[in-house]
């Protein structure tokens, strides 16, 4: 009995810290951050402080962080944005993570490294899907995101579209989900600097080489911005 006992004691510490283990950490900070965990304990977001699944991470006005994941997928989380990290799991089979974007802006790189890949951000009622995919995004009464590598779905209010090439951006609000239309480099680079993130970061000096002539395509009546 009292082995049985112990065995069970073991397990529990493993589940325990199994459930606790961080799943990333706050790299760099430039500001004010603050992470509430889901015990509603207050922590001043630095770099070195560990990421839990249920943790909250509000980054403050005139403010920007960097979060990188146990799977080496990187958050760059600009100023006024609120980001809370639902679920998570990275093993040898699995790659899945469910996070909600409150509002703000952010920009997320992340490469699939397994083949059970299942990743997806909520948005007022919209799910975006991604796979291996570089992508940035403002979130508010009307929001919109842009892709620079891989595919990311968008879908909500009977609608879904699906971004496929680099520069493709959509727009989305209460009314739906509109056409994806293209954005040139230059339009590119303002809506990174408009929302306070770093484009050379999330693709490397030599993006626009790799692009086309860069020209803005748009499609159907969903072209503002």
């Amino acid at each position: 009995m009292r082995t049985f006992l112990v065995f069970l004691s073991c397990l529990f510490l493993v589940f325990s810290t199994h459930a606790l283990a961080g799943i990333g950490e706050i790299t760099e900070t430039d500001g004010k951050v603050q992470i509430k965990t889901v015990k509603a304990k207050r922590i001043e977001g630095s770099p070195g402080v560990e990421i839990n699944v249920g943790d909250l991470v509000k980054v403050r006005k005139k403010s920007s962080a960097f979060v990188e994941m146990k799977d080496s997928s990187e958050f760059q989380i600009g100023a006024k944005t609120t980001l809370i990290f639902d679920d998570f799991l990275f093993d040898a089979k699995n790659q899945k993570m469910r996070a909600r974007i409150i509002d703000g802006a952010l920009a997320y790189s992340g490469d699939k490294l397994v083949p059970n890949d299942d990743r997806q951000f909520e948005n007022n009622g919209f799910t975006l899907t991604v796979r291996g995919t570089k992508f940035a995004g403002s979130y508010g009464t009307k929001s919109q995101v842009v892709l620079l590598k891989g595919i990311i779905g968008v879908e909500g209010k009977g609608d879904s579209q699906t971004l496929t090439a680099p520069l493709q951006s959509l727009i989305f609000d209460q009314s739906g989900v509109g056409e994806p239309f293209k954005l040139t480099m230059e339009e590119l680079e303002n809506f990174f600097a408009d929302n306070g993130l770093d484009l050379s970061r999330l693709v490397g000096p030599e993006f626009e080489q790799s692009l086309g002539d860069g020209k803005s395509t748009c499609v159907g009546s969903n072209c503002g911005g």
